[in-house]
């Protein structure tokens, strides 16, 4: 799905996103970070629109289906376009401006969205609270996007199925330009009905933190958590029954959830495993933790510019290593860093010549890299160079100790392994061991945190975490280390992402979970070796590595 009318895109001057089923993707250019925000959340809002509504199901297992099968789904997007941008350029906009202010300026390099947004803004200009604002636009979308799609899917047959069985009311920008056409009212009296059913079940309190003036974040405090979602479920059920005048069939606001595992399933009887996990129950969407994991696992933040890096195998001499030993990485000192990846998921991060592309099904390769200027065909040209990845492969784990004598303390000597090797249990066994006599062994997080933390919880496990910024080519990043014992795992990507794992954490681990940097500062050079290493290196970062998924 690389082509353009199969994702959904945020694309500008500035940072970008793109939005499909399978994942968000990101490029944030690390310099103005309202923008980043606005960018990040904007993915965040595609994501959750499509995962908790019948025609987003629809989406997500189109997407993931074989050509012949799947080619519906570039219908299906187009039919939901203006809603799926409407939400997220509002929504986002709107969040981040609650951070850090009024951001009246912040769509001037994404001239394409600024008419979806004030067409947004003019819907809910008669609802008093931004926290309703926000509340009274997702309702409107999830109404739109909650339509009898996949009763006929099971109707018509997963492979017959065409836009052309949906009536035009039951596809989802028909209903979104039905609501702009009866303008403002129609929300505000959603909302009023909406204020009336909160006061009466739960009181004034969550109604008094969302004022005119209000504070987003204040009003959506999760102590209100039940109350505002009753508030959004009866604005939905109003604006349900003033769209019913139209024909249109909608679901309930979470009506999607048994169509969705009964698709799933049948499409598995036929396709085998697509990658989908049910929906998420009522009860996990109140879990902090359980939403910040799903968000986790959709996204992916690019480090180039443009394609992934050129990728080669190199020699493994001492002469590399003395080349290593001449470029200063770290300040003014050279490092010297041993990746472990699994095959696969190197021939993902890297454009291969197909004789070298390691063999997906192999175990996890272990190599040292170096970056190198070539041409396309290999070979060294000065006046234009590409820059190329190399890697020398370590063949077993009885090299590193020499390795480590070459390298005779010229610098920062570490192994990065990536979370992902370690479903390997017989490559786990030969090789963390004499990775971790190196020097510090950092865990790259490439894989969604359900799958190491709750071991750490039934272990009762004391964890550590530390939150760093680095400054990179002019570009903020940011990363978090934690660890649960000997090695440092690894999350690199900026604040948004780490915030997420770092409420992932408290809420899983609680008070097992602590931030004293002390125990950090043996190996806090190694740690800025490695991720300015990897920022070099690694085409991308995401924690999909293992390919899970989900509705």
């Amino acid at each position: 799905m690389t082509d353009h009318l199969a994702r959904l895109c945020f694309e500008g001057l500035g940072s970008t996103g793109r939005y499909t089923p399978h994942a968000y993707t990101l490029w944030l250019q690390g310099v103005d970070q309202s923008t980043d925000h606005v960018v990040y959340l904007h993915e965040v809002h595609h994501a959750t629109l499509n995962d908790v509504t019948a025609w987003g199901s629809a989406l997500h297992v189109y997407a993931r289906l074989p050509a012949a099968a799947g080619q519906a789904f570039g219908h299906l997007l187009d039919a939901c376009r203006t809603t799926h941008e409407s939400l997220a350029t509002f929504a986002s906009v709107r969040l981040a401006a609650a951070r850090h202010g009024v951001l009246d300026d912040v769509l001037s390099a994404y001239p394409d969205y600024v008419r979806l947004y004030d067409t947004a803004t003019r819907l809910v200009q008669e609802i008093p609270g931004p926290g309703r604002k926000q509340l009274a636009m997702s309702a409107l979308a999830r109404l739109c996007m909650q339509t009898p799609v996949l009763d006929t899917v099971d109707e018509v047959g997963l492979e017959a199925f065409r836009l052309a069985d949906m009536p035009d009311a039951d596809r989802p920008d028909s209903r979104w330009r039905w609501f702009v056409r009866q303008g403002p009212a129609a929300l505000a009296a959603a909302a009023e009905a909406a204020d009336r059913v909160l006061a009466e079940r739960f009181g004034p309190a969550a109604l008094a933190t969302d004022g005119p003036d209000g504070d987003l974040y204040e009003s959506t405090a999760s102590v209100h958590d039940l109350a505002w979602d009753a508030w959004e479920e009866a604005a939905y059920e109003h604006l349900r029954s003033l769209i019913s005048v139209t024909g249109a069939r909608t679901l309930d606001l979470n009506g999607h959830q048994e169509g969705s595992e009964a698709l799933i399933r049948s499409v598995e009887a036929v396709h085998g495993d697509i990658g989908l996990r049910f929906p998420m129950s009522d009860e996990q969407r109140q879990d902090d933790a359980a939403v910040a994991s799903a968000v986790l696992q959709q996204v992916r933040h690019d480090l180039t510019v443009g394609d992934r890096h050129r990728a080669r195998l190199l020699e493994r001499t001492p002469a590399l290593v003395d080349v290593l030993a001449r470029r200063p990485v770290h300040g003014d000192r050279p490092t010297l860093i041993v990746d472990a990846r699994p095959a696969r998921r190197l021939a993902a991060l890297y454009r291969w010549p197909d004789e070298t592309l390691p063999e997906p099904s192999g175990e996890p390769v272990v190599a040292v890299r170096a970056v190198v200027d070539h041409t396309e065909d290999g070979t060294e040209d000065e006046t234009h160079p590409e820059k190329v990845v190399g890697h020398a492969l370590v063949p077993e784990p009885d090299a590193l100790p020499e390795l480590a004598e070459l390298w005779r303390g010229r610098g920062p000597l570490a192994a990065c392994v990536s979370a992902s090797c370690l479903v390997d249990t017989a490559w786990t066994l030969r090789w963390m061991e004499p990775l971790g006599a190196l020097g510090p062994l950092f865990v790259l997080a490439d894989v969604e945190p359900d799958r190491f933390v709750p071991a750490w919880v039934r272990d009762d496990r004391q964890v550590n975490a530390v939150t760093i910024t680095v400054e990179e080519s002019g570009r903020r990043r940011a990363a978090l280390l934690f660890t649960a014992g000997t090695a440092w795992w690894l999350v690199l990507a900026e604040d948004v992402t780490v915030a997420l794992m770092v409420e992932y954490l408290g809420r899983r681990l609680g008070p097992r979970l602590s931030s004293d940097p002390a125990p950090f500062e043996p190996v806090r050079d190694a740690a800025t070796a490695v991720i300015g290493h990897l920022l070099a290196t690694e085409s991308f970062v995401s924690f999909d590595a293992l390919r899970s998924g989900h509705v």
